[in-house]
């Protein structure tokens, strides 16, 4: 009797497996009859295409990638959705602000966010649901230790306005992405009086970030206001750069990530949209970029070199992003840097 009794348990758990390994998710059956998904994304492509084959591997569904600097990408959505031809699935740009308007427009979709819960802060969405964020842009100070010893170096944004650093700074303007955040952040901290001050330094500023680095890399200006990132690749590339992460806090900006309310595949969409915000694609795109990354999901692998991420949003002011106006924030630091 008792044989049987084991007999009909063990068949009874194998049912329940078997019925359980049947079960199929809704969403993902109807992202796969959809065929594939567009992404169109600025990140750096060795990140994207480890996300990318991390969800083809999980999922058997293609990701065709539109790869192209923010600027590109929003004249081809902008065009898309004012001709009702959009082909976007997924938006994941680093200039967020023009999804603010764009949700008023009407042109983006509510999503929940299945991964929201693990970022390690939420400073960096829109609290209704349309706009998300799963990376950062940081901005550190870097110099060239052929010029600046390790003990000397700025170590705070204030510490970079002392008189001995006249005529020694390289920076990029506000068409830049990183340094555009770094100007929020600063405007933010301190003031636009903080600009006033740094003109008196005489700083070069470029047209473009990679002109600004260059500028730092051949010591022509031995400290700038830098992407972390070049930095940090520089030195493992044997460069002689140093990076410091200011101590009143790193001029974080955010790439935005949303989903087009006309999106030809939504399933797809959403699906691509939550994964990329995981665990598992923020681990992929961080191997591919071995650890150069500044993802906001808590349990990423991070370069050596760069401190914890929650160390890293440590004290980010509580910014109302409606509020903040692209055009006028370049206005205003062209203003104080006597670029008008």
């Amino acid at each position: 009797m008792k044989a049987k009794c084991m007999l009909l348990a063990c068949a009874m758990v194998g049912l329940a497996v078997t019925a359980h390994a049947q079960q199929k998710d809704p969403l993902v059956e109807a992202a796969k009859r959809e065929g594939k998904v567009v992404f169109y994304s600025s990140e750096d492509r060795k990140a994207l295409e480890g996300a990318n084959k991390a969800f083809e591997a999980k999922y058997g569904i293609p990701v065709e990638l539109n790869r192209q600097s923010t600027g590109r990408i929003l004249k081809v959505a902008q065009s898309e959705f004012e001709t009702n031809t959009v082909r976007a699935d997924v938006l994941d740009i680093t200039n967020p602000l023009v999804f603010f308007e764009w949700k008023k427009k009407g042109y983006l979709k509510q999503w929940k966010a299945a991964h929201a819960g693990e970022q390690v802060s939420d400073l960096f969405r829109d609290g209704e649901g349309f706009i998300w964020s799963r990376r950062l842009l940081l901005t550190c100070i870097g110099y060239n230790r052929k010029s600046v010893r390790d003990d000397e170096a700025p170590k705070t944004w204030q510490d970079l306005l002392a008189s001995k650093w006249k005529d020694k700074i390289a920076m990029s303007g506000p068409a830049s992405g990183p340094t555009f955040g770094w100007i929020v952040f600063i405007s933010q901290k301190y003031g636009w009086e903080y600009f006033d001050k740094l003109r008196a330094s005489n700083p070069i500023v470029a047209p473009s970030s990679d002109e600004a680095f260059a500028l730092l890399a051949t010591g022509e200006r031995p400290l700038a206001i830098a992407n972390c990132f070049d930095v940090v690749e520089a030195q493992e590339q044997g460069s002689p750069l140093g990076n410091v992460f200011a101590k009143d806090g790193l001029g974080v900006w955010w790439a935005g990530l949303a989903i087009p309310r006309a999106a030809p595949r939504p399933n797809a969409a959403l699906l691509l949209a939550n994964f990329v915000m995981g665990a598992e694609a923020s681990a992929a795109a961080s191997r591919a970029r071995k650890g150069a990354v500044a993802y906001l999901q808590k349990d990423t692998p991070m370069a050596k070199a760069l401190p914890p991420m929650r160390e890293l949003v440590k004290g980010y002011p509580k910014v109302d992003w409606e509020k903040v106006h692209a055009a006028e924030v370049t206005k205003e630091f062209r203003k104080r840097m006597g670029q008008q």
